[in-house]
C-alpha cells in the first residue's frame, strides 16, 4: 500500500561525499557552486548536497514502472536496502517525511460513478474535479479516481497482459505530510520503520478512518418516508443533503460565494462560520437517517474485505494476540 514517498538523510557519515552518491547511479545535474546535485535511481530523483541525501518517488514504479499492484511489506524493506546499498549511504536510517497510502479496488461500475457520491470531510478542502475527488487540508490529502485512465494518460500501463487488467479500477490513496506523520506518530518516523508491522496498521487505521469520515451521497434524496423528519429542523437539515449532492456545498459557499463577496461586512466571518457549521451538521444527520446509495455500500464492502484480508490473511498482517495488543494500545494511546 506504500506508494510514493519522500526518505530525507541528514545524517551523514563523517566519510560522507556527494560527489560519490551520484556517481553510483545516474547524475543529471549539478549546481552552479559546487554544494551538491541531483541524479536518478530507478527513474526517481535523488539530490545529494553537502548536507542531506533526498529520495522521492513511488515504491511500486521502482520495480514494476507502476502502481498498479500494492507491495509488501519484504519488498519494501527490500527496496530501501538496496536504495541505500546503491546510494552509498544509510537510506533506511532516512527521515519520513511524506507517505503516499493507496490502493486500487476493481469495481463492478465506472470509478467515476462512485467519486460522484463522495464528498469531503471536516476540516478538508474538497472540490470535485474531472472525475477525481481531492480532499486536503495542510496535514493530509485524499484522493479517489480512476486508476486506469491515469495509468494510460502517464503510459504507465504494465507492457504484458494487458488485455487482464480490469476496466474499472478504482484507486483511493491518503498523502500523510510531514505534519501529519508527526500528528500520527508523535516523533520522527525513519525509514526502517515502514516495514514495521505496528507501523503499517497505523498507516492501514488511518487511511480507512478518513474514508469512513467521509460524506457519502445518497441515490434518491427525494425517496425519503416522512417519519424521517422528526423535527422542522430535521426538514431543514434533508434540503441541505439534497442541495448537497449537486453541488459541494461546504466549498461553494466558501470558495465561491465567500471569498468573492462585493459588500464586505464585519460580522460575515461568523455568519460564514455558522453557515459552515449548520452544513456540516446536516450531513452527519444524513449519515444516519438518509438511505445509503448501493456503490457507496459495494465501495465500503470491499473495502472492509481488503482490510480483513490484510490483517487477518495476508503476510503482512498480525496474530490475533499481537492484533489485540495492538488496538488496545491504539485506543489508549489516542483516547486518554
Amino acid at each position: 500500500m506504500y506508494d510514493k514517498v519522500k526518505l530525507s538523510l541528514y545524517n551523514l557519515p563523517n566519510d560522507y561525499n556527494w560527489h560519490e552518491v551520484l556517481n553510483r547511479i545516474t547524475p543529471v545535474s549539478y549546481k552552479a557552486d559546487d554544494s551538491g546535485g541531483s541524479g536518478l535511481w530507478h527513474n526517481h530523483r535523488v539530490v545529494a548536497t553537502d548536507s542531506f541525501v533526498i529520495f522521492e518517488g513511488s515504491f511500486p514504479k521502482c520495480l514494476y514502472r507502476n502502481s498498479i499492484y500494492s507491495l509488501r511489506l519484504k519488498e519494501v524493506e527490500g527496496l530501501i536496502m538496496q536504495l541505500s546499498n546503491d546510494l552509498g549511504v544509510s537510506m533506511y536510517d532516512a527521515e519520513v517525511e511524506s507517505v503516499e497510502f493507496a490502493h486500487n479496488f476493481i469495481m463492478d461500475n465506472a470509478p467515476s460513478q462512485y467519486t460522484a457520491k463522495l464528498r469531503g470531510c471536516k476540516g478538508f478542502t474538497t472540490n470535485n474535479w474531472y472525475d477525481t475527488l481531492y480532499a486536503e487540508n495542510s496535514k493530509i490529502r485524499l484522493k479517489f479516481y480512476d486508476k486506469i485512465k491515469e495509468a494510460k494518460k502517464k503510459r504507465e500501463l504494465p507492457k504484458y497482459k494487458k488485455d487482464e487488467l480490469p476496466e474499472n479500477l478504482l484507486r483511493y490513496e491518503v498523502t500523510f505530510k510531514k505534519d501529519g506523520l508527526e500528528d500520527l506518530f508523535k516523533r520522527t518516523l525513519t525509514a526502517k520503520e515502514l516495514w514495521d508491522k505496528e507501523v503499517f496498521m497505523n498507516f492501514v487505521v488511518e487511511w480507512l478512518g478518513y474514508y469512513d469520515d467521509l460524506t457519502k451521497l445518497t441515490d434518491d434524496y427525494l425517496n425519503v418516508d416522512f417519519n424521517t423528519f422528526e423535527s422542522a429542523k430535521d426538514f431543514d437539515r434533508w434540503c441541505i443533503c439534497a442541495a448537497n449532492s449537486g453541488q459541494n456545498l461546504s466549498y461553494y459557499i466558501k470558495e465561491i460565494l465567500f471569498k468573492h463577496r462585493v459588500n464586505r461586512h464585519d460580522s460575515d466571518r461568523k455568519l460564514h462560520a455558522k453557515i459552515q457549521k449548520r452544513i456540516s451538521d446536516a450531513l452527519e444527520w444524513g449519515k444516519t437517517h438518509l438511505p445509503t446509495s448501493a456503490l457507496i455500500t459495494e465501495l465500503t464492502d470491499k473495502m472492509d474485505s481488503y482490510v480483513n484480508w490484510l490483517i487477518e490473511q495476508s503476510e503482512d498482517g498480525m496474530s490475533e494476540k499481537k492484533l489485540e495488543y495492538f488496538l488496545k494500545r491504539l485506543v489508549e494511546e489516542r483516547y486518554s
